[in-house]
């Protein structure tokens, strides 16, 4: 048996094929990027989208990275629902399916919201991989899955469950900070962090580090684009409370760089989705290009609204 999670949840509040994406908090303004590419560990220092990117292994960076970061999201999505209407999931699958099941996420799996922290995903060639951390009952959430015929594993610390018939290549990995679900054999995420991971990745490191201590992010691939090798979207919160989003568009050249800036300006003129945004152009061979809006309740401009319109995304990133 295979859970809806993720992948329905693309279908809900992503665009059509998976990109590739992560989070951001804070108060990014047009000047805040920086150019420091060091890799982070998933379970150490960094930025929460910078632990969120060390948790991903280098070889699932083919598809859509999400990060969100569910224990500061709550508070928002509770107080203004219609402002977070896109993150009121935090990033959990489960929050998400259990409704259909007409049952609770902790009756149906073991587990809680309010026990997540965080939330990364990766979708890659329409499988979705869930990586939360938080605090868990392992052993509960493997009593519930074990109801619904999956086998598990006991081990010391983790305990690996399987699925059966047809649906053995769908596995769990359960501690008591770390819930994974890979669907599918690939993309494969673990309890524990890869020797190799897309935090290795100058592309991502350059994007985490422009968009800064963000809430939730998404990093879109650009396969199809020679002039962005990677584009990343992610919200931060202003001490006054104020939302706003930043897109950091890592570019192949100067040349590339004028042109990713010059449509990303055909979006800020008068009347346009993010009129009165500025746009600017960083130093280097290979120059970042961002814009920061702030976020309200017009059409395209919530927090994570480019995940459902693809305005942004599909301007520089176009899927495969």
């Amino acid at each position: 048996m295979r859970i809806p999670g993720l992948a329905r949840l693309a279908r809900l509040v992503r665009l059509p094929r998976p990109l590739v994406a992560v989070a951001l908090a804070g108060g990014l303004t047009a000047t805040a990027c920086s150019s420091d590419d060091s890799a982070k560990s998933a379970e150490g220092t960094g930025t929460g989208v910078e632990r969120a990117l060390a948790s991903v292994p280098a070889s699932a960076d083919m598809g859509a990275i999400d990060y969100v970061d569910s224990a500061r999201v709550r508070p928002l999505a509770a107080k203004d629902r219609d402002l977070y209407v896109n993150l009121a999931h935090l990033g959990i699958p489960e929050a998400v399916e259990s409704p259909y099941a007409g049952t609770s996420v902790r009756a149906r799996w073991g587990f809680t919201e309010k026990d997540v922290t965080s939330s990364v995903s990766v979708t890659a060639e329409g499988s979705t991989s869930v990586r939360l951390t938080g605090t868990f009952d392992a052993d509960a959430m493997a009593r519930k899955l074990k109801k619904q015929g999956y086998r598990a594993d006991s081990g010391d610390e983790v305990i690996r469950v399987r699925g059966t018939g047809d649906d053995k290549s769908e596995t769990y990995e359960l501690s008591s900070s770390v819930r994974v679900h890979n669907p599918d054999t690939r993309p494969r995420l673990s309890t524990t962090a890869p020797k190799k991971s897309a935090a290795d990745d100058p592309a991502y490191a350059k994007a985490a580090d422009c968009l800064g201590d963000v809430y939730e992010a998404t990093f879109y691939s650009a396969r199809r684009s020679q002039d962005v090798r990677l584009m990343a979207i992610g919200g931060r919160i202003a001490a006054s409370g104020r939302s706003s989003e930043t897109l950091c568009a890592v570019t192949s050249s100067k040349r590339a760089a004028r042109a990713v800036a010059k449509k990303l300006r055909e979006k800020t003129r008068p009347g346009a989705r993010y009129a009165g945004s500025k746009v600017t152009i960083g130093e280097g061979a290979t120059p970042l290009v961002f814009m920061t809006w702030k976020n309200d309740l017009a059409s395209g401009r919530r927090p994570a609204e480019n995940n459902r319109t693809g305005e942004l995304p599909m301007l520089l990133a176009p899927p495969s």
